[in-house]
């Protein structure tokens, strides 16, 4: 949205939207049969397989394309031509199943639960997916319908559904992300190190030797990312370790 006026840039968006979008409802489903144990392989393979195949007549443009921007009265968006609108209205009850069907599941599930934890993570998935639906209605544009509320609206359901989510896993532990923190607190610890040691070296390098190899040469450019590596093999172990001896002495709740 903030990039809507370059014209230029919304054809490839389209595809950026597109394309992981064709695995949605699969990925939905086959979650939700995951948590609650219960496979349910024969559609999940069904769903995967109209997935796959959605990405590859997308991807090859057998299915229509991405061809043009519209310009409505609101901004403008990129344009399906027509092949691909109807390729679109054959997926959307396709996402509609299994949004639903997951957020079914989870709600009946939920009241055969006995945990109340395990209970409430059920209802804000079941809630979570029920508003995903919803959502739907911003593709109402990509169908020449000139409405400034739609697309927002679609949007924030979009939102909605990411917040919900979102209070579950911080609120109610939905899925321990706590070694996502560690391994992010080690590697940006890491990625720190790394940067300010071939800036250093870089800088070093050329204030003192740059005479002698030539202030742009691409010598001081391998010497310094040497020096990075030679510097990031020892210290990689101790930054894990103290990473991790800070979460054990302390303990922090996600």
């Amino acid at each position: 949205m903030l990039r809507n006026s370059h014209e230029s840039e919304l054809i490839i968006y389209g595809y950026i939207v597109f394309l992981p979008c064709t695995f949605l409802a699969a990925l939905i489903y086959h979650f939700t049969t995951t948590y609650l144990q219960q496979p349910k392989k024969k559609t999940t393979i069904i769903l995967w397989v109209f997935s796959i195949l959605g990405f590859i007549v997308l991807a090859t443009g057998l299915g229509g394309k991405i061809d043009d921007v519209f310009h409505y009265s609101w901004g403008n968006i990129y344009r399906l031509d027509r092949t691909l609108q109807i390729s679109t209205l054959f997926s959307i009850p396709v996402g509609f199943f299994a949004a639903i069907s997951s957020s079914w599941m989870l709600f009946q599930e939920s009241k055969r639960e006995s945990s109340p934890i395990k209970r409430r993570h059920m209802i804000y998935m079941a809630i979570s997916f029920a508003a995903l639906t919803l959502a739907y209605v911003k593709l109402a544009v990509l169908y020449n319908v000139d409405n400034a509320f739609i697309l927002p609206a679609g949007m924030f359901v979009n939102d909605i559904f990411s917040a919900v989510i979102a209070i579950a896993i911080v609120k109610h532990h939905l899925f321990d992300i706590t070694v996502i923190i560690k391994k992010g607190a080690i590697y940006s610890a890491l990625a720190g190190i790394v940067i300010f040691v071939f800036s250093f070296s870089e800088h070093v390098l050329i204030t003192y030797m740059g005479e002698l190899i030539g202030g742009h040469s691409q010598l001081i450019h391998f010497i310094s990312i040497g020096v990075g590596i030679l510097v990031l093999m020892p210290i990689k172990h101790r930054v894990e370790g103290r990473v991790e001896k800070i979460f054990a002495e302390k303990r922090v709740e996600f």
